[in-house]
This record gives structure tokens, C-alpha cells and sequence, in this order.
């Protein structure tokens, strides 16, 4: 059922009819509303999870709940995979005319060959964790259309396994 239901947001979000209700909103409070139904996830979890925001950052007009599901998807996958006595790390700060947001973990890492592919459809770096427990395979390609229908870009960067990840993405200032 998670399948389905992931294959029919998959298809709305990439519909050309796909319809985006901006408003100006705070980088603080998104980061915020997607961090607080996970702290408890993080803290049973024992990841420790840091924030760091540059002062003054300027507004973004954004849909709050699709950018909202992003930073959930990448908070989601940071959490799966950084272990225990481990952290993650959401960062955000101004880059010329954007807000670049990170989300950096120190856990499981990702071979360089899966890089280029993290962002396909039904890509998965590691073939062996089951759809149960490692996801649809398009959390990251949902991302991907999101932030780009926002006028930004994604990416993804790792030192390779056990050097843990950096996904970040750009949204243009409002």
C-alpha cells in the first residue's frame, strides 16, 4: 500500500497541472514543523540532532507543506541511516540569491558509483534493504521534482561507506 500510495504523490508531483500555493515563509519555522514530529525518533534513537541556522536569513516563497515533505524525506533517510551515538546536522544559510538547506549525517555513507543515481526513480545505493524497511526507492525523485517546481536544485555528496552524507538543496529567495 506505501508503494502505491508513493507512485500515485509521485504522479502528482510530476504532473504538469502540479499547482504550488507560495507564500513567504521562514526558514526557521519550516525547518522547525518538519523537525518536531521526528525529535523523539532521533532522541529513542540516540542520534543526536543539531541545527544550525546563519542569522537574519531572508524569506522564501515556498509551498510550506512541499518543502515541508522534502526536509521530512531527508530527515527521514538521515535518521535510517546514521546509528546510534551518531548526529545529524541541518544547516541553512544565504548563497547569493538562494537559502542553501543541508542535511548531514554521520552514519552509513554512499559509494561514489551511487551518487549519480541517488535521485532516480526505484534507485536504491543499497539493494539488499527491503521495501519495508528501506522505502519505495522514490522519496529522493519526489524531492527532486519538488525542489526543482520551486526554481532550486538538490544534491547529494559522501566520502563514501562509513563517512556519512550531505543532501542539500537550494530554494530561491522570496
Amino acid at each position: 500500500q506505501r508503494l502505491v500510495d508513493d507512485l500515485q504523490e509521485l504522479s502528482r508531483v510530476e504532473s504538469p497541472t502540479l499547482t504550488l500555493e507560495k507564500r513567504e515563509s521562514c526558514i526557521q519555522d519550516l525547518i522547525d514543523t518538519a523537525v518536531d514530529p521526528l525529535r523523539s525518533a532521533f532522541s529513542s534513537g540516540g542520534i543526536e540532532l543539531e541545527i544550525f541556522l546563519e542569522p537574519n536569513l531572508p524569506g522564501v516563497m515556498v509551498d510550506t507543506g512541499r518543502i515541508q515533505q522534502v526536509l521530512t524525506n531527508l530527515l527521514t533517510n538521515a535518521l535510517q541511516h546514521t546509528p546510534r551515538d551518531k548526529k545529524v546536522t541541518i544547516s541553512a544559510l544565504k548563497k547569493d540569491a538562494f537559502i542553501e538547506i543541508s542535511v548531514r549525517d554521520t552514519g552509513a555513507g554512499i559509494a561514489s558509483e551511487h551518487l549519480p543515481h541517488l535521485f532516480e526513480r526505484f534507485y536504491r545505493a543499497d539493494p539488499s534493504r527491503s521495501r519495508a524497511k528501506g522505502g519505495s526507492g522514490i522519496g529522493l525523485t519526489i524531492a527532486k521534482t519538488l525542489v526543482k517546481a520551486h526554481g532550486g536544485e538538490i544534491r547529494a555528496e559522501s566520502e563514501g561507506p562509513g563517512k556519512g552524507s550531505c543532501f542539500t538543496f537550494t530554494l530561491p529567495i522570496g
